[in-house]
Parts: structure tokens; C-alpha cells; sequence
């Protein structure tokens, strides 16, 4: 549960300096999610008896977290096979994926001293090593298993030597061998084994080939092995021979089609690959497909011919079988109990009669798994062949109803619990509702959403939400309540996704401490309506290493649209992730956000909408809210424009764990006249360390203040999971 809350500077991070006011509402939340889950845990179908126990499996002899992992991934790979007994057959199966688990790490020549408790108590004992020639007794019978493991040395690759490569660089093309993971890359990570070397090998073959030298080879010429160390050195032989490239590009076979193909001649000047000879057949069969050839065929032929500067011309030739052209059938649905057969037909926009398009009908399978109500959405036609085919969309339904438990750590919040309840398929319509209850140490929030999927047009989605927030910020207590509609759509042409909505929502402020609390509004009525864009192109959401995110976001609540407030809020962004040699990455960001009320004064601006940056996806050396500007007396007052700059450098230590130096500048500005830098500016810098999961980096980070303001804090620690913008 890492991003509770669709606001930037909430998410993520957590300050170490706890503060109670939340802390029974925390105790008394988690305690019921917890009872719920031991409720429904223990809760036995039918009332009948317990099974008898599964075989026991035990793994010792690598620690007691790779143990564990083992033994757990024996469990989970015997299945069935593991019941009240283990018999020969299931046992030799563990001892080969045992045996094959430990030489994948590089544990050529381990040792597994294998015991086995029958049902009757008898014991056999024997041993495993890597020639697997010891034989399990056929009449083995056994209900406890345990191997203990003598691992050996570890090969790993020390170092690895080139000769005749020049196209790839010596880092990139020693990566696909002994890997790139950081300055003190362990064994673990350089881990050598016959299949490990093989695939690299393959791997840097199919790196040169995809760069246009089309018979390159690859090969390791010397494998040296140190017996006592583990230590591998690689002699590896790369013959790049020459660069093959695209002259001309013909089509044969396809007139009388009434089919353009002049497209393929795009490809005329580039590198020769696979992948572009697949490029040009799909491009082909694509036209094909419009006009009904729903059997078309094409293959890619090439003839290449030394040219004078050493490489080599290449004519290709794309061969078609466009077969007869195919008209639809009508359209039909098999294995739907609960969902209307007109929701389905609405996303299946074919036309009995018209030509059979099997592009088409692929993405009308995935506008129906996209729906979110089936298992599985299988097509095909019936007759399987023939001049008219009809179409036959075979669905599996989904579960209706999913409870989830959650719990995390979070920015400012720290511990959290919440329990979410989802409906599938309401009114037999795919339509879905939402319930989520959080409970963490400085809020309570709920929210409940209805979404339509295609609201209108083939990805125009719509949602209504009712949602209610009490919250624990610096100087004051935030509660809000309201509801909202919404409709989001993707922009093809600008590969963005895009939002728009009306939000009608009650804001009030309590136990106010700021420096303007003698002239906020408690509580002020809100009507407004919001747009945003956001583009990203970040090749890994959770662990961006390349690429980048940029968003844009307005609000504009008017009286006119049924509220008392008056003000137009706008935040934009972007955060840009790239590579700087091996195991080392910069990431950048910069966002600014400014709120006008034109037309009227601040009277009847929100406390709740200004701004209160800080934390650890702000500026990292104060806590969350904590860098607002300071009025009179050193109170905070919210902010009415932001800009914000962070700066990070990654360094990769091993596969999991990075340093990071990082470094914050923000400027801030209570009132628009001091918009947009002649407000307060802050500065911080700090370093951390991340370690890499499966939900995103868990970071551990300390920003120290450069130049604090009188009250502020020297710096802060902050402690997340998650990519920090």
C-alpha cells in the first residue's frame, strides 16, 4: 500500500519524528483489520475434518533465509505430488530442483546429504552430488524429507577478455557475461555456470545481429576454472564480419489485391535485422487483414551482395499468399452466466458481411478482457475456414467479489491499515465499485467509487466517488468530504493519458495554529472543476532507470458552479531518469505549482488547497508541510506557489543495494507579489541508501538543511518504499 492518498507530497516517505495525536484511532483500526483477517483465516469451508498433514520438507546448510526460500520453492514446485506422503518419484523431483536451484548460483559441485523418515519411523539416509547417480529406493514411502546442503565453493566469473569486438562497447558486451550490478557486485550476482555462459554468449550475438551485423558469432575460446577459488576467467572470440544494409525492398504476389504496398519502403537504408524482416511482413499483412485477406501469408526473403566499401547490400523481397478475401459471420459469445451479452456485443464493433479483420477482432478481445469481469477471453472462427466465418468470443467470468487487507508505511503517516472491499460485474453491466478504509497514525480516510468502463466511445472510462478525510497535518487538522465525477481517456496522438472531473466537497480546518488563523475560514464550500495530463515514458514505474514523466494538473473552482470559493490552482512537472555508465543513474526533477483567485481575495481561498511542501518527495531535509513559509512569530502560513528542484545521483553497489546522493532547492511564496522566486528559498543535501524489492526501492535517506530559518530542524531522516519522483 504505497501511494494512499493521489497527492505527491503525501505519499512514499516518513519522517522520524513521531507525534501521537492519531495513535488510538491507529491501535483500535489495525486491531479490527487484524481480527478480520484471523477471522477469516481461520474459518474452515463445510465444517468436516482437518486433511492429515502434507509431507514435511526442511532445507539447511545456506542460512536461514535462503533455506527457507528453498524449501518454500520445493513446496510450491512439487504441488500435488507433495501429500501425506513423498514417494521415490516426488523425492527425486526435489532432489533435481535442489541440485538445479544451487548450480544456477554458481554451486557447480555441491553436496546434499539426503534423510528420509517413513511412515513408520524407518530412516534412510544417502547422498547427492552434481552426477545425480544416486538412486532413490522405488518403494520409498517417505513422510519427512530434510537435506542438508554442502554448497562448495561458488564459481563466479573474475574477469572477462575480448578479442575482434568493435561494434559494442567492452562494458555493455561484459555485462551479458558477468552482469553490471554496482561497484561491489558479489559473487552472487557474477555467478557462473555452463547455461549462464551460454546465454550470454547468445545474448551479445543477438545484440550485434539486431545492430545490423548479420553473421556475427560469438564464442569463448577459454573457460579457466579455479578449483580452490571459484574464480572464472572468460577468453571470449567475437567475429563481427560485415554490416549488412537495405537498398531496396520489393513485393511480390500481391496484385490483384487492390492492397497499397508501398510501406515497406521505409525500411530502405536501415541495418538489416530479424526484427525489421518481421517489421515488413507486418506491415504487409496488416494492409491485407483490412481488405478481408484474413489468410494472408507473407515471407521475407533476402539476397545480399558485397558492396565496395566492405559491407553488404541487401535486396529483400517479400513474398504474399493473400488467399481469398473473407467476409464476417454474425458474432457469438459462449461461457457468459452474469454478464449481458449486449455489453459484449458493444465492444465488438464487427459487422456481419463486411471483411473479416483478424486485427480487429484481436483488439475486440481486448477491449473484453480489458473490462476487467473475465478470467480468460478466448476467439476463434467457426468454419475454421471458407469464404464467411463467423466469430466466436468463448469468455470465462472473473471472481465478483475481492477483500484485501493492507498495510504500509508511509510519508508523515507512518504505520497505516486499510481494508478494501471491490465488486465486479454490478447490474451484469462489468461495472465496478470500490470501498477502501484507511486508518494510519495521523489520518482516516474513506473512499467509495463507482466506474463505468467505456462510458463513452471505446476507452473513455467514467467514475463517481464519495470520499471523507481527517487528517493530522503540522499546524492544523484537516478534514474534508465530498463527491466527484470523473472521465479519463488515453490522448494517442500524445501518448498521454488524460483526466477531467467536478468535485463538490466541504473543506475545514481545526486546532489551526497557522499565522493566518484569525482570517481563515473554518469552513468553506467547494465547487470545482480539475483537468490533468500526464505522459510517461519511464521504462519501469516502480524502479525508473531510463526515460521520463511530465504531468499537468489545473483546478478551477468558480460560485458559479455551486460553491463559495474562488480560485484557480495550477501544478506542472516532470521527472527525467537516465543511465550514466555502469551501475550508476542521474535522476532529475522539477515541479511548480501557483493558486490565483482572480476576481476575488484570499478571504475565501482554502487552507486545505494551499501548499505545504516538505517530506521525503519535496524537500528532503523537512519533515511533510514542514518547509511552508513562516509568518509572524515563526507560524506557518500555506503557500501560494512552489517551485521545486531535486537533483539525485544513484550508484549501484550490488544487484540490490545503491547509494544515493541527492540534493533539494525549493522556493516558495506566500502571496503572489513575491511570485515566483522572491519568496523563501530552502536548500538541502543529504545521501541514503535503497535496496531493490519486488513493490519498488526501500529507501533510507538524510536530508540536512543548508541554510535553516530560525525553528527549522538541522535535518531529517525519512524512511519510504517506493521511487522518489
Amino acid at each position: 500500500m504505497m501511494n494512499l492518498r493521489n497527492d505527491k507530497r503525501r505519499s512514499g516517505l516518513a519522517a522520524f519524528r513521531p507525534e501521537g495525536r492519531a495513535t488510538v484511532r491507529l491501535v483500535g483500526g489495525c486491531a479490527a483489520l487484524l481480527l478480520g483477517g484471523m477471522l477469516s483465516s481461520c474459518s474452515t469451508p463445510g465444517g468436516g475434518e482437518k486433511p492429515a498433514p502434507a509431507a514435511t520438507l526442511n532445507v539447511a546448510g545456506m542460512g536461514w533465509f535462503r533455506d527457507r526460500e528453498l524449501r518454500l520453492s520445493l513446496e510450491r514446485l512439487l504441488g500435488s505430488a507433495r501429500g501425506e506422503v513423498l514417494r521415490a518419484n516426488a523425492v527425486e523431483d526435489a532432489m533435481f530442483l535442489l541440485m538445479s536451484a544451487l548450480q544456477e548460483e554458481g554451486f557447480l559441485q555441491p553436496t546434499v546429504a539426503v534423510a528420509c523418515v517413513g511412515a513408520g519411523g524407518e530412516k534412510t539416509e544417502f547422498v547427492l552430488d552434481a552426477s545425480m547417480a544416486t538412486a532413490v529406493p522405488r518403494t520409498m514411502e517417505a513422510r519427512a524429507v530434510s537435506f542438508r546442503v554442502k554448497p562448495g565453493v561458488r564459481f563466479f566469473v573474475s574477469g572477462v577478455t575480448f578479442a575482434g569486438l568493435h561494434a559494442v562497447p567492452e562494458r555493455t558486451a561484459r555485462s551479458f557475461l558477468a552482469g553490471d550490478a554496482g561497484v561491489f557486485a558479489g559473487k552472487a550476482s557474477r555467478a557462473h555456470t555452463p547455461a549462464r555462459l551460454a546465454r550470454g554468449l547468445e545474448g551479445l550475438q543477438a545484440e550485434l545481429r539486431q545492430r545490423g551485423f548479420a553473421e556475427a558469432e560469438v564464442r569463448a575460446d577459454r573457460v579457466d576454472a579455479d578449483g580452490g577459488t571459484g574464480a572464472v576467467m572468460l577468453a571470449v572470440t567475437v567475429t563481427e564480419g560485415p554490416r549488412w544494409w537495405v537498398r531496396a525492398v520489393g513485393v511480390v504476389g500481391a496484385e490483384g489485391t487492390g492492397v497499397a504496398v508501398g510501406g515497406p519502403q521505409r525500411f530502405v537504408g536501415q541495418p538489416w535485422t530479424n526484427a525489421l524482416a518481421q517489421s515488413v511482413a507486418g506491415d504487409l499483412r496488416k494492409a491485407l487483414f483490412a481488405q478481408g485477406y484474413a489468410d494472408a501469408s507473407v515471407a521475407v526473403l533476402r539476397e545480399a551482395t558485397t558492396a565496395g566499401d566492405g559491407s553488404k547490400d541487401v535486396a529483400v523481397t517479400a513474398r504474399v499468399r493473400a488467399g481469398e478475401p473473407v467476409r464476417l459471420g454474425p458474432v457469438r459469445f459462449e461461457g457468459a452466466a452474469r454478464v449481458r451479452e449486449q455489453v459484449m456485443r458493444r465492444r465488438v464493433q464487427a459487422k456481419p458481411g463486411g471483411p473479416l479483420n483478424p486485427l480487429d477482432l484481436d483488439q475486440a478481445r481486448f477491449r473484453l478482457a480489458r473490462l476487467g469481469v473475465f478470467e480468460k477471453v478466448a476467439l476463434r472462427y467457426e468454419p475454421a475456414d471458407g469464404p464467411v466465418r463467423s466469430p466466436v468470443f468463448t469468455v470465462r467470468e472473473g471472481r465478483s467479489l475481492e477483500t484485501n487487507l493492507l498495510f504500509g508505511y508511509g510519508s508523515y503517516e507512518q504505520l497505516r491499515g486499510a481494508v478494501e472491499l471491490r465488486q465486479f460485474n454490478v447490474f451484469g453491466r462489468a461495472h465496478q465499485t470500490r470501498l477502501q478504509l484507511v486508518q494510519s497514525m495521523k489520518s482516516t480516510r474513506g473512499e467509495y467509487s463507482y466506474t463505468v468502463p467505456e462510458l463513452f466511445g471505446e476507452s473513455v472510462d467514467g467514475t463517481a466517488k464519495v470520499f471523507g478525510l481527517q487528517r493530522d497535518e503540522l499546524s492544523f487538522q484537516r478534514q474534508e468530504y465530498g463527491v466527484n465525477a470523473a472521465v479519463s481517456l488515453p490522448l494517442r496522438w500524445l501518448g498521454a493519458n488524460a483526466t477531467a472531473g467536478y468535485t463538490f466537497q466541504s473543506l475545514k480546518n481545526r486546532d489551526s495554529e497557522l499565522a493566518t488563523r484569525a482570517i481563515d475560514d473554518r469552513q468553506v464550500t467547494v465547487a470545482s472543476v480539475d483537468a490533468g495530463v500526464t505522459r510517461d515514458r519511464r521504462d519501469n514505474p516502480l524502479r525508473p532507470r531510463r526515460g521520463y514523466r511530465a504531468f499537468a494538473q489545473v483546478e478551477a473552482a468558480s460560485r458559479t458552479l455551486g460553491g463559495e470559493a474562488e480560485f484557480q490552482r495550477f501544478e506542472l512537472g516532470g521527472a527525467y531518469h537516465t543511465p550514466w555508465g555502469g551501475g550508476r543513474w542521474v535522476h532529475a526533477a522539477l515541479a511548480h505549482g501557483v493558486i490565483t483567485t482572480w476576481g476575488t481575495g484570499d478571504r475565501r481561498l482554502p487552507v486545505n488547497k494551499r501548499f505545504f511542501p516538505g517530506g521525503g518527495r519535496s524537500i528532503r531535509g523537512y519533515r511533510e508541510g514542514e518547509a511552508s513559509p513562516r509568518g509572524a512569530g515563526g507560524r506557518f502560513v500555506g503557500a501560494k506557489s512552489y517551485t521545486l528542484a531535486n537533483l539525485e545521483f544513484e550508484q549501484a553497489l550490488s544487484a540490490q543495494w545503491s547509494v544515493v546522493g541527492f540534493a533539494d532547492a525549493l522556493a516558495t511564496a506566500a502571496e503572489l507579489r513575491d511570485y515566483p522566486l522572491a519568496g523563501e528559498r530552502l536548500n538541502s543535501a543529504g545521501i541514503g541508501v535503497r535496496y531493490q524489492t519486488l513493490i519498488g526501492p526501500v529507501r533510507v535517506e538524510y536530508g540536512r538543511n543548508l541554510k535553516p530559518r530560525p525553528g527549522d530542524p538541522g535535518g531529517t531522516w525519512q524512511v519510504s518504499v517506493g521511487a522518489a519522483f
